[in-house]
């Protein structure tokens, strides 16, 4: 990495770090990573207060054993929120240049285009990467702190951390894509849109359901259990999905600093 590429990273990490979104960003990563664990744990309390209520209804229900999985499974459930708070809050980091005119005097005066792009899909990258990894961190030490996570079941854990993780450079890396093709932020939420509707018609078809990155979206199959209580999936069953989906990433990379050459910052 060249002393134009570092000096461009700090200085839009700089501008997150005082507009705020990124501490903001931070701090939903660790209440949504702090709510999994405290949600398994009170559910069966809440459960216990409503029983009263429940048998006057005719309704009987035992509070659930509450373990690690229990956790780990709110863990699954939530792991989109991050993601699509992430999104709506640093999906305009291109398209705000644009509408500024701010880009223009920097390429003016020598800043590669190249520069801009691969400066700003580092920095998705970094900060994304470090409010998954809150997320993540505050989940494990308050489970751990709770139940202790089991090491068959933390295999488990990280398969599915790293399977979502894969799958959402995917999605930054659309973000990236449709940053350099439309001005408007408008334009760019629209088009992810209509690429996550699409996934899921194509999720309706068997054969093509199996290798698109969709695939690859809904970690929770790995906690899936099967006959005789073994799982039903394993990462190996995911390898053609994630082969693609790293193909994909690439190719939309590239592609976006083709068209990021091409065009202009006016």
């Amino acid at each position: 990495m060249n002393n134009v590429m570092f000096a461009w990273i700090r200085k839009e990490i700089t501008d997150s770090y005082r507009s705020g979104r990124m501490i903001i960003f931070l701090i939903v990563c660790f209440g949504i990573g702090l709510m999994n664990p405290i949600v398994a744990k009170l559910t069966p309390k809440l459960i216990e207060l409503m029983q009263d209520q429940m048998a006057e209804m005719g309704m009987i229900y035992d509070p659930p054993e509450v373990t690690a999985l229990t956790s780990w499974e709110q863990y699954v459930k939530n792991i989109w929120i991050p993601l699509l708070v992430f999104v709506l809050m640093f999906g305009n980091i291109f398209t705000k240049e644009y509408s500024a005119h701010t880009l223009t005097p920097m390429v003016t005066k020598g800043l590669a285009k190249t520069t801009v792009l691969w400066g700003k899909a580092i920095l998705l990258i970094l900060l994304w990467t470090a409010g998954y990894a809150v997320y993540f961190g505050v989940t494990l030490m308050y489970t751990e702190y709770y139940w202790g996570t089991e090491a068959y079941l933390m295999r488990r854990v990280w398969d599915m951390t790293a399977m979502f993780y894969l799958y959402s450079v995917f999605i930054l890396a659309l973000l990236v894509f449709f940053s350099v093709l439309w001005r408007e932020y408008s334009g760019v939420l629209v088009s992810m849109v209509a690429v996550l509707g699409l996934e899921m018609v194509f999720g309706m078809i068997p054969k093509i359901a199996k290798v698109i990155p969709g695939r690859i979206s809904s970690p929770g199959m790995l906690l899936q259990k099967g006959y005789e209580d073994r799982y039903e999936y394993a990462l190996r069953d995911f390898a053609v999905p994630l082969i693609v989906t790293l193909v994909v990433i690439v190719a939309l990379f590239v592609l976006s600093t083709i068209l990021m050459k091409r065009k202009s910052v006016d």
